[in-house]
């Protein structure tokens, strides 16, 4: 068995939920993510490279071995054909690494910090969107991001999508939302839904200063009513005439950077 097929094994492991719960760990890719990754410290376990940069790789990548090394980090080289097969043929450099999944934070390490600005998914089930939803609340200053049912934060579509942000944001997996509700009420967070009609429109909506919990439902349905009707208000974003509901993502950034825009104002 050649040297690199273990460590193959372990990583495609890491392709579907039940893997990555056994495992314990999750997989990156590509050359920025590796980079962001050791900048972050995050627990990387080992790294696949691909055969092609054994002979004059570029100076990104030669710093990228030198970094790998000095951080200690064992380094595979796999057949480019291997390598091309695990990746489904993606460009974004031939690096695949496995990740030590973080340990959780609490609910109540959250909730207590100063003014937290939370981004809560619900039933989001596409990991693209469930990523770009990480990477716009990075950018808009969330300090958590929570999932309820069937949102996933650490499939590979969603930690590519993320650019590295799930580095960067506590995250709480499948929280019980009556738990979270709960401890939201409890710490005075202000908990806000996003729902495509009869909402507040947005532009008069009124956020706490002292903290604010956004839910955002599934592509499909929305928010659950189960949910949907605990929380403290509900936000519609006007749209024009004929159109029904924006991207969740897009959805997310408005409604985000209206929460920024009235943060600066006070």
């Amino acid at each position: 068995m050649a040297r690199w097929q273990s460590p193959v094994e372990a990583i495609k492991r890491t392709y579907t939920a039940k893997g990555r719960a056994a495992s314990g760990c999750y997989s990156i890719e590509g050359i920025r993510l590796h980079e962001r990754a050791l900048r972050a410290n995050v627990p990387l376990q080992l790294v696949l490279a691909a055969e092609r940069y054994q002979e004059q790789p570029p100076g990104r990548v030669r710093q990228l071995f030198t970094d790998l090394h000095a951080a200690d980090i064992p380094l595979h080289t796999v057949p480019d054909e291997v390598m091309v097969d695990l990746t489904d043929g993606r460009s974004l450099g031939g690096f695949l690494g496995l990740v030590k999944l973080p340990q959780p934070p609490s609910l109540d390490t959250i909730t207590q910090t100063a003014n937290p600005l939370i981004l809560v998914t619900v039933d989001v089930v596409d990991p693209g969107n469930l990523g770009a939803m990480l990477r716009t609340g990075h950018a808009a200053g969330i300090t958590a991001f929570f999932t309820i049912g069937g949102s996933d934060p650490f499939h590979p579509k969603a930690v590519r999508t993320s650019m590295g942000s799930l580095f960067k944001i506590p995250i709480l997996s499948q929280v019980d939302p009556g738990s979270l509700l709960a401890h939201l009420q409890k710490a005075h967070i202000q908990t806000v839904g996003a729902a495509t009609q009869n909402g507040t429109p947005l532009p008069q909506a009124v956020f706490s200063g002292s903290g604010t919990a956004i839910f955002m439902g599934s592509e499909y349905f929305g928010l659950p009513e189960a949910i949907a009707s605990q929380l403290d208000s509900l936000v519609t974003i006007p749209m024009a005439d004929g159109i029904d509901s924006l991207s969740i993502n897009a959805a997310t950034a408005v409604i985000l950077y209206e929460i920024g825009r009235e943060n600066v104002k006070e």
